[in-house]
């Protein structure tokens, strides 16, 4: 798991809107609220901010 600061996350290979929302305790359609994204843009190498 790659933590960019405190509060963003870079995607890693294998990772799934389920698992990062699971690894940061947060609902999974906050987290794509939070993003303004879709889950079909969660790949590698996309930063999100999870807190």
């Amino acid at each position: 798991m790659k933590i960019i600061e405190n509060n963003v996350y870079f995607v890693q290979k294998g990772d799934s809107l389920e698992s990062i929302s699971k690894k940061f305790q947060i609902n999974p359609t906050t987290l794509l609220i939070k993003n303004n994204i879709t889950p079909k843009m969660i790949t590698t190498g996309f930063i999100l901010v999870v807190k």
